[in-house]
């Protein structure tokens, strides 16, 4: 593939197209000729905002499930954004790689991730600014012949996608249409984040909050132990105290009470957003 006319073709129009409307989807072309995957979205990750879509060439079927949800708030469990979140270095990172333990387990995967259809993802992270990184997503959905995928190659490439990719978004043309795009989103972004921080902490202890919010990403409880240190058994501990705390008794209802939650916060609140969700219930949860 990385010898083949096609590739060679490819990369001499993406050179042409830097500072054009048509850049992204000659990366998109390119990226999916040499890995085998079949779906391509350019994401901004964008400090203290909300994550701004920069293209995408999903089918219709695909689009609305995979993108509406994601922006409305699942991306604060993307594995994905919590690299960025984490400052990782730019790479080319494979979805079942640096997912936690019981990602493919939890409840976000059952309930938002699999709605995608997508079996496999990879994604490229790298920093356009000081505030401003790029994730561009390979994904590989149901229904598609399952090809041998080329991760390798997509590592190969990786350096003058970057390249590529920096040298586009260098422009202030490209960059100011990039941040007008989100005008209005800052706000509503750090109210998520504020409100993902903040789940459970006036109903449960520090401790109890820091397995939930664990648990909500997909560590199982030996990771957890371990990144807390802690015993095993104090972590089985912590989970039935909030179970019992919150009134749910699986990751699903775990899960549905997040999001339903996040999504009764008013902007700019810093409140738990369970007081919320539970004077909105005419709840008394339990107290400690």
């Amino acid at each position: 593939m990385l010898s083949s006319e096609k590739w060679y073709g490819l990369l001499g129009q993406i050179v042409d197209a830097v500072g054009e409307n048509s850049f992204c989807q000659l990366v998109a072309d390119a990226t999916q000729h040499i890995s085998g995957y079949d779906s391509t979205v350019f994401i901004a990750f964008i400090r203290n905002q909300r994550p701004q879509l920069i293209f995408s060439n999903l089918s219709k079927q695909d689009e609305t499930p995979t993108l509406g949800p994601y922006f409305d708030g699942a991306y604060l469990l993307d594995p994905f954004y919590d690299l960025f979140r984490h400052n990782a270095e730019d790479g080319v990172y494979r979805l079942k790689e640096v997912a936690p333990d019981e990602f493919f387990d939890t409840e976000y995967y059952r309930s938002y991730f699999m709605t995608t259809r997508i079996i496999d993802e990879t994604g490229m992270l790298l920093k356009i600014n000081d505030d401003i990184h790029l994730s561009i997503s390979c994904g590989l959905r149901e229904g598609s012949m399952p090809p041998d995928l080329k991760i390798k190659d997509l590592r190969t490439i990786f350096p003058f996608v970057a390249s590529s990719c920096r040298q586009h978004w260098s422009r202030e043309s490209e960059l100011s249409r990039l941040l007008s795009h989100n005008e209005g989103g800052t706000e509503f972004s750090i109210t998520l984040e504020t409100a993902f921080n903040n789940f459970g902490k006036d109903y449960l202890t520090n401790r109890e909050c820091q397995v939930l919010h664990l648990i909500l990403k997909g560590y199982a409880s030996k990771s957890i132990a371990q990144l807390l240190e802690i015993s095993l058994d104090t972590v089985k501990v912590h989970r039935k105290r909030f179970h019992a705390k919150l009134g749910v008794s699986s990751q699903a209802e775990l899960f549905a009470l997040f999001l339903e939650s996040i999504a009764m916060v008013p902007s700019g609140s810093e409140q738990d957003p369970l007081v919320y969700y539970f004077e909105g219930q005419a709840i008394n949860p339990a107290s400690e």
